[in-house]
């Protein structure tokens, strides 16, 4: 379907406003984000202060990882918006996102864990674990909170006159008493809607002559939330559940599809790609492994054996492969015949054509244009829905997503692989494949949309959005515009739109917050790559023909022959051709030998 200039204008200029809103609505929340201190800066600054405390780092395996303050961060906004939010991180200097190194060895308990403020560089955590018989000389319970507070007043200027003493905790073990001690800021104290409020607190814990953990600002969350936010996430799962049955349901039933047309040519002629996208997923994901591994790390028990551990991830890795291949080889050949049935004369809804022609043509050029316009609808679009649910319906969200991929060694690659892997495995599953099957039996391409949207929508309700039920309304309406474009647009359009839109969620605090020049140009240049393919298309502009001819083999010539036999019988008899060709396409006749017959016949 050829697409009108005056289409194409009134894209562009939607692709601009709706851009325009989302960084009218989005761009203060990465006003915030100072990531000033990378990496490995954090490290040297970790293994820095514990050389200072006279330990030997050079015999611990370290992980080095990026973190929220999810339990704050989701506080803060449900009681006191987003702007209270960002105006109590300013006021009380709070550090949202922090760089948590950890040293540690196998099968023992002692480690040490810091927590560096990506901003400044400061230490804001520190953590001494060891072994309950450990010995430590015995202190008086005075002289230990004196050293606590002289500790915390040399080491972050603590002036106690702003303080209330708020806990003290005394735990004796065999060899050794520990004192922890916090203090609460006077004058913070921000309510929870049913009982109980948070507290900014500042702390240490004394162990003998050393002060084993300290913090600063810590807030102390209430219960009540905790566990409000609990029940959320249990409904989110429950929903995302059912969800999960539904997804099942269509793998299933393209599984039977494709047992009953494994003839059809179109299955023979696209087969090869979809294993090559499985492919290519799992040598992604063999990379997100390694790319990832610091996060890996962070989460090793020192109770178990290191070999074990990574044997269980690898195990994960090769079982989520399986799951991820079958759901898109499988729908995805049987989609490509149910295509040819159900939208004969939509060549774009299919990888054959391009597959059997050439992807090096400007029609894919153009396509791939159209994604560049349809992906800042759908974020503006996206920006508008939670501007108004906060606004009107209390909705909120934590916000790892803006952090998420800092933990990985190389931040943009995991933004490639997570927008690559995204928009092939859901797209071709729920839109390519559970439009297509959905139109097959429900007649109607309106209720097969809407439906595929709903169970991939409510699929999403265990990411983070707070009630559970807007996360898949909201992903409901993005996954009915994502089925538009896949039926306006083509195969093409529908896939790079979708990994432009997660791929940009993944960078964009890369791009719009405080990050190092190689972290901003990396993450542009993930956004850029369908662009440089679709310049190659536009340079090579190679002539797409017809799809190659399929050899029948011996089985399928003598069905044809049979069928054509039958055909010039019924002929004779006048027997109503065009419904006998629906029946025995309804009953599951191989289209291509059927077409193929009533071509003889003619």
């Amino acid at each position: 379907m050829r697409i009108s200039y005056k289409e194409q204008i009134l894209l562009v200029i939607l692709a601009l406003v709706f851009m325009m809103v989302w960084c009218r609505i989005n761009y203060p929340f990465f006003s915030f984000i100072d990531l000033s201190v990378g990496r490995r800066q954090a490290f040297h600054i970790a293994k820095t202060y514990l050389s200072s405390q006279k330990i030997n780092t050079s015999t611990y395996l370290t992980s080095v990882v990026f973190r929220i303050e999810s339990w704050a961060d989701k506080y803060l906004q449900k009681t006191s918006g987003f702007k209270g939010e960002d105006e109590f991180i300013r006021k009380y200097d709070y550090e949202l996102f922090s760089w948590s190194v950890r040293f540690f060895k196998e099968r023992q308990k002692e480690e040490f864990i810091l927590k560096i403020s990506p901003k400044t560089g400061e230490v804001i955590f520190f953590r001494h674990l060891i072994e309950d018989t450990e010995e430590r000389p015995t202190q008086e319970k005075e002289l230990a909170r004196q050293k606590a507070e002289e500790f915390l007043r040399e080491t972050y200027n603590i002036d106690f006159r702003d303080y209330l003493f708020h806990e003290e905790r005394i735990k004796k073990y065999e060899n050794r008493t520990d004192y922890s001690f916090s203090w609460e800021r006077k004058g913070l104290y921000i309510p929870w809607i049913e009982e109980g409020g948070a507290k900014l607190l500042v702390g240490a814990t004394v162990s003998g002559d050393e002060i084993r953990q300290f913090y600063k600002n810590y807030l102390d969350i209430p219960e009540n939330f905790k566990r409000y936010v609990e029940n959320q996430e249990m409904i989110g799962g429950f929903l995302s559940g059912i969800s999960f049955l539904f997804l099942i349901f269509l793998i299933v039933s393209s599984v039977v599809i494709l047992i009953k047309r494994r003839e059809d040519q179109f299955i023979r002629l696209s087969w090869r790609w979809f294993v090559f996208i499985a492919i290519f997923i799992f040598i992604i994901e063999i990379i997100s492994y390694f790319n990832d591994f610091q996060e890996i790390l962070s989460s090793y028990p020192t109770s178990s054996h290191f070999g074990y551990f990574i044997g269980l991830h690898l195990l994960a890795l090769i079982f989520s492969f399986i799951f991820v291949a079958v759901s898109i080889i499988i729908p995805g050949v049987s989609a490509e015949s149910l295509r040819d049935e159900v939208y004969p004369e939509r060549v774009k809804l299919s990888f054959s054509k391009y597959v059997g022609s050439t992807f090096f043509s400007r029609s894919v050029t153009r396509s791939i244009f159209l994604a560049y316009l349809i992906a800042p609808i759908l974020l503006g679009f996206q920006a508008i829905l939670f501007y108004y649910g906060q606004k009107y319906l209390g909705i909120w969200s934590e916000r790892i997503y803006l952090v998420q991929l800092s933990s990985s060694y190389l931040p943009f690659l995991s933004g490639f692989i997570i927008g690559s892997k995204a928009a092939f495995s859901e797209e071709i599953l729920f839109r390519v494949f559970g439009i297509t099957f959905g139109k097959r039996y429900l007649k109607s391409t309106l209720l097969a949309v809407i439906l595929t949207s709903l169970i991939w929508g409510f699929g999403h309700t265990k990411y983070l959005v707070f009630p559970v039920w807007f996360r898949g309304i909201e992903v409901t309406i993005l996954g009915f515009l994502l089925g538009f474009t896949f039926i306006r647009y083509g195969i093409i359009t529908l896939i790079i739109t979708h990994y432009l839109f997660d791929a940009f969620w993944g960078v964009s605090s890369y791009l719009f917050g405080r990050s190092p020049a190689y972290l901003f140009l990396s993450s542009l240049f993930i956004l850029v790559i369908p662009f440089i393919f679709g310049l190659a298309c536009f340079i090579l502009n190679r002539k797409e023909g017809p799809l190659p001819k399929i050899v029948l083999d011996s089985g399928q010539q003598y069905n044809l022959e049979i069928l054509v036999i039958f055909l010039k019988e019924k002929k004779r008899q006048n027997v109503d051709l065009v419904k006998l060709k629906e029946e025995l396409i309804y009953h599951n006749w191989n289209r291509f030998l059927v077409e193929e017959a009533f071509k003889r016949i003619e």
